[in-house]
């Protein structure tokens, strides 16, 4: 494995788990942030290690000190957010080793060096690179800590300083609104990535993600969580009756009912075709029989068209103690599959 191939497991190994996602897009987002955030580390590690050997050929010991000390915790950082996958706190991290050379330089530079107010603008990009938009707030608060060290060391030129902080107000409002774009655009292509594009709920990639943390819970606090399982009978005869048109018409209305007749804390989404699911937290198989039964009937009676009566077969199933995610899902699918050769448009218990 070439460097390239190790430099991408590594930022791969830093992806929270929270911040991966089965969808290519958005899991390229999260790669490309991880990778600049740890470019920059290197970057500024690089840097602090390089100024701090100019200032100690220059005899300043204390700030030679401290730029060697945040060029190790910037090179560190990527390791610990890798142990921890914890990106808000790489973020953090940065952010202070990055801003505290800066209010040292206050004391060390001006007012007979300004270079430190020159490259004061690049601290609001660092900070809205790896903060978002809420870089605003952060942003705001190391302009008011810089100019209260700069009234604090009475090393004030005030032309100087209009035109650095002006500087810096200017870029921290473009770059406010790169990452709220930015933000716009990934809640968008997120909720296009965990929504069924015909019946607007939930697909099947975005319930598994959600499957797995509710199974987990449920054993976790031995809580009982039930699966139900259902599809549109003959389906296929309705497509080859009335055409696709009309057949996708009927999945969005089944979906609307579904919805219409669950709780809030449901968990609902299309599983395939004419297939649907239900997860059900907190509930026990009596209760989710008697919720499958309310659907069912609830489907049955509905007219789709005249002299069309659309129905349903419903397969359920509690977790049991000891089994996994996907003998669940198989025991609640057979279930279906035992409704369907019962005669259809009925409810069957997976034991």
């Amino acid at each position: 494995m070439g460097l390239r191939g190790r430099f991408i497991d590594f930022i791969e190994s830093l992806i929270p788990p929270e911040e991966k996602s089965l969808n290519p897009m958005l899991h390229k987002t999260s790669f490309l942030r991880m990778a600049l955030l740890v470019v920059l580390c290197m970057i500024g590690s690089a840097a602090s290690f390089l100024y701090a050997y100019i200032d100690y050929l220059e005899e300043d010991i204390y700030v030679a000190l401290l730029e060697t000390m945040v060029g190790f915790l910037l090179g560190a950082n990527p390791f610990i957010a890798r142990k921890y996958k914890n990106m808000d706190f790489l973020a953090t991290l940065s952010i202070c080793s990055f801003g505290s050379i800066f209010i040292v330089a206050i004391f060390d530079e001006l007012p007979e060096d300004k270079s430190s107010l020159i490259w004061l603008s690049v601290v609001p990009a660092l900070i809205f690179i790896m903060k978002g938009k809420k870089g605003i707030y952060w942003s705001l608060i190391y302009l008011l800590i810089h100019f209260s060290f700069v009234l604090v060391s009475g090393k004030m030129n005030v032309n100087a300083l209009m035109d650095t902080y002006l500087s810096y107000l200017i870029v921290s409002v473009i770059f406010y609104f790169y990452a709220w774009m930015s933000e716009r655009y990934r809640e968008t292509w997120e909720s296009i990535a965990r929504t069924d594009n015909l019946t607007g709920i939930m697909n099947r990639v975005a319930f598994e993600e959600i499957l797995n943390k509710k199974v987990k819970e449920a054993k976790l606090y031995k809580k009982p969580i039930s699966l139900i399982i259902f599809d549109v009978d003959n389906f296929k005869s309705i497509n080859d009756t009335y055409g696709h048109l009309f057949g996708d018409r009927i999945l969005k209305k089944v979906a609307s009912l579904i919805e219409e007749n669950i709780e809030e804390d449901h968990i609902f989404a299309r599983w395939g075709g004419e297939e649907f699911i239900l997860l059900l937290p907190d509930t026990d198989i009596e209760k989710a029989y008697t919720l499958a039964e309310k659907l069912r009937r609830r489907i049955h009676s509905y007219r789709f068209a005249e002299n069309l009566n659309v129905t349903a077969s419903f397969g359920i199933a509690e977790l049991s103690k000891e089994e996994d995610i996907v003998k669940f899902v198989v025991r609640a699918d057979n279930a279906l599959y035992k409704a369907k050769r019962n005669g259809k448009n009925r409810v069957e218990i997976a034991h």
